[in-house]
C-alpha cells in the first residue's frame, strides 16, 4: 500500500507597527526678584546707604545656557526734584546653583557716575548649561556729598534680564 503524504504549506500570517514617543522641553527662561521693593532711611552722615540683599530666583532649560543682565533705569533721583541726583552702584555677591550649569560671574560690579553722564550700571551672571540659581545682589546710594544731598525720596529700578546664549 502507497503512503501518502500529505505536506501542508503553514504560512505564518503576521503585522507589525511602530511608535515613537518624543517630548520636546522648550528653552524657558524665568527670572524673578525674591522681595522687590527695597526702603531704606539715610542716616544723614557721609556714609553710603547699603540696602538689605536682593535675591534672584533664576532658572533656564536651554541646553546651551543663559545670561541674566541687572541693570539700572538711572542713577538715583528725587521724585520731586529729578535734578538731584546720586549714584548707584550695583554689586553681585553669590550665585548659588546646580554645578552642571556652570555659573559664572560676568560682571560683578558696576556704578553710575551721574556727573559723567554715565547714569547706568550694570552687572551680569552666565552659565553654559540648563539649570538653577539664586542670585545675591547688593545695591548702594552713594552719598557723595553730604551738604548738596536735598531731602525727600530718591529712587531707581533695577531691571534684570535673562536670555538664550
Amino acid at each position: 500500500m502507497p503512503v501518502i503524504l500529505l505536506l501542508s504549506a503553514v504560512q505564518e500570517l503576521y503585522a507589525q507597527d511602530a511608535t515613537r514617543y518624543q517630548v520636546r522641553v522648550a528653552p524657558a527662561m524665568q527670572l524673578d526678584a525674591l522681595s522687590p521693593n527695597r526702603t531704606a532711611t539715610h542716616p544723614m552722615t557721609g556714609s553710603d546707604v547699603m540696602f538689605s540683599s536682593q535675591l534672584w530666583s533664576a532658572r533656564t532649560t536651554s541646553g546651551t545656557g543663559a545670561t541674566i543682565r541687572f541693570t539700572t533705569d538711572h542713577a538715583f533721583r528725587h521724585v520731586n526734584s529729578p535734578g538731584f541726583k546720586r549714584d548707584a552702584r550695583l554689586r553681585l555677591t553669590r550665585i548659588s546653583g546646580n554645578s552642571s550649569a556652570r555659573w559664572r560671574f560676568d560682571v560683578a560690579d558696576d556704578r553710575t557716575d551721574y556727573a559723567s553722564g554715565d547714569e547706568t550700571a550694570a552687572v551680569q551672571v552666565s552659565c553654559t548649561g540648563p539649570g538653577n540659581a539664586t542670585i545675591t545682589m547688593n545695591v548702594q546710594f552713594l552719598t557723595g556729598n553730604l551738604a548738596t544731598l536735598q531731602g525727600g525720596q530718591y529712587q531707581m529700578t533695577v531691571t534684570g534680564t535673562i536670555s538664550e546664549n
